[in-house]
């Protein structure tokens, strides 16, 4: 094992107090599929932001991104800025419009703005994305963790342990979640967020303390001579300025503002102050997270300099287990624990309300929403089980950062040509968007195959090198998805269906409103909110390093 008897207990406390904190929310049972999957429309806004960040500050970030930035630097981080960025957009621009229309799952916004069969692709590619990218995983970074951890991936029977480590983490999240529903969630996000923070915050000073100070932590460079600690790369780099501000803004937007993981968190709201603080604040924690997930793989990079030891995805880890003294790391690792948590049950609450309502509701029309909520958590064990057989696959990319930008970047296009459209062009219409959907979703999955299927090495090799990044690649599907909806939308045939539906995303706004006090308090954490992102953009320019 690679840590103490006294660390071990720590994490199984956490374990046993967070289960047990779900159960303890879910004694009064929920009694329809909309008070389990929106927690009845009652949450407050710091519980919505803690739970919109412990959702996407997961087990992907600490162990795929910390790994990244141990490899790139502190660019690794970037994407922290893109999502709150994408945050404040869903502030701004979505919520509103996702209230007022009453949603139940954020794909209900395309049948009432287009049609059913809009509504099926945008669901289908939403719980693509939460399956592939969220719930497998975190599965898949749960058990990479605790097998490192507990020395079992040096055994013989190595593989076996690491199925055990996913079907155990699984389990542990699954509990409460199929009892509690999303306001057991939500509570349990609260509360890991807090660990989470607190466990990368003494990370990053007791790495740069292991490492003699920040004079030489700062003047660490890449293998292009380019400081590890600068946001700043060319525009041909993998993680340069260009592709972060395109393909990773269209990632983004896609997966912040009409991913059923936030949009579900919003929708819970009690009022649409709440829904608008709760992004701000989480765009706030994403800010933060800069430090406590990105700058430790940094740290991590030069004390395991020229060392074989370390892989990538294990930088986090095995920077905890070599600096942190004993207590303190198994507090730190019960915070990693608990991303990999957060993630497998908020992934797990969301599909099962994408299922249930946008599919099994269709089929059984009259069903009561007793019936709904015992399909619904059917659905969530057959999808737990289907995720954690997928989940070992994973191993099979070069890191876990890159595995998932590949299955985000070539989902995103269609939706999110198709979202912004019907929010902002009134003259869209259904078969247009039909269309791009279609051929967003033919373009990406020919996409993710050309990038990273073996059989298709030659067809790759063949493309400029620019194109070879799958950030760069993104933004090409996007301008054709784009095109195609305008073309359609404006000299393809309309009907009456089309005219009204046009003016559907302004319906009900008017009943939800902020007083004058909460429109205040909502502007001045917005601008705290943009004050701080150009300070971190500043602090880690090229003008310091």
């Amino acid at each position: 094992m690679k840590i103490s008897t006294l660390d071990s207990l720590i994490i199984l406390f956490y374990f046993i107090a967070i289960i047990s904190l779900g159960l303890w929310i879910s004694r009064r049972q929920a009694k329809g599929g909309r008070e389990f999957f929106l927690a009845g429309g009652t949450m407050k806004w710091p519980f919505i932001g803690a739970s919109l960040f412990a959702t996407n500050i997961s087990s992907q970030q600490f162990v795929g991104q910390a790994g990244l930035a141990f490899s790139v630097g502190i660019i690794a981080g970037g994407f922290q800025l893109v999502g709150a960025l994408c945050f404040i957009l869903l502030a701004a621009f979505f919520i509103k419009t996702y209230m007022g229309l009453r949603l139940a799952t954020s794909p209900e916004f395309f049948e009432k703005r287009y049609s059913g069969r809009c509504r099926t692709i945008v669901s289908f590619v939403n719980l693509m994305m939460i399956i592939l990218g969220n719930i497998a995983a975190a599965l898949y970074a749960g058990a990479l963790v605790l097998t490192h951890l507990l020395g079992w991936d040096q055994l013989e029977n190595a593989e076996l342990l690491y199925w055990v480590s996913i079907f155990l983490i699984g389990i542990a999240a699954g509990t409460y979640t199929l009892t509690g529903g999303l306001k057991a969630v939500i509570y349990c996000d609260f509360v890991q967020m807090i660990v989470l923070m607190l466990g990368g915050a003494l990370l990053l000073f007791f790495g740069i303390r292991e490492l003699g100070g920040l004079e030489t932590i700062f003047a660490s460079a890449d293998s292009t001579g380019e400081s590890m600690w600068s946001l700043y790369r060319p525009w041909d780099h993998a993680f340069g300025w260009l592709p972060m501000l395109t393909g990773g803004f269209i990632l983004g937007v896609h997966g912040h503002c009409t991913d059923q993981d936030y949009v579900q968190r919003a929708l819970s709201a009690g009022n649409l102050y709440h829904a608008k603080m709760g992004a701000i604040f989480a765009g706030v924690l994403k800010t933060l997270a800069l430090l406590f997930i990105a700058a430790p793989g940094v740290v991590a990079s030069q004390l395991f300099i020229g060392q074989e030891i370390v892989a990538r995805d294990n930088a986090y880890v095995s920077l905890l287990t070599e600096v942190m003294p004993t207590g303190l790391l198994g507090l730190c690792l019960a915070g990693l624990l608990a991303a990999i948590m957060s993630s497998v049950d908020s992934g797990l609450c969301a599909c099962g309300s994408l299922l249930t309502y946008d599919f099994f509701a269709k089929i059984k029309k009259n069903a009561t929403e007793k019936e709904l909520l015992k399909d619904g958590r059917i659905i969530m064990v057959v999808l737990l089980i289907v995720c954690m057989l997928i989940a070992p696959f994973i191993r099979n990319f070069k890191g876990l950062f890159d595995y998932l930008l590949a299955v985000w970047a070539f989902l995103a296009p269609g939706v999110f040509v198709t979202v912004l459209f019907g929010l902002f062009y009134k003259r869209s219409t259904e078969k247009a968007a039909f269309s791009t959907l279609c051929i967003g979703c033919v373009l990406g999955l020919f996409a993710f195959c050309l990038l990273n299927f073996p059989v298709l090495a030659e067809l790759k090799s063949a493309l400029p090198v620019f194109l070879q990044n799958k950030l760069n690649l993104s933004p090409w599907i996007t301008l054709i998805c784009a095109i195609n909806m305008y073309l359609m939308s404006n000299y393809g045939a309309r009907n009456d269906s089309d005219e009204i539906r046009s003016e559907i995303v302004t319906i009900n706004q008017d009943e939800f409103t902020m007083t004058p006090e909460q429109n205040r308090n909502y502007r001045n954490f917005l601008v705290g909110l943009l004050v701080l992102m150009g300070g971190t953009i500043l602090a880690f320019s090229p003008l310091v390093f």
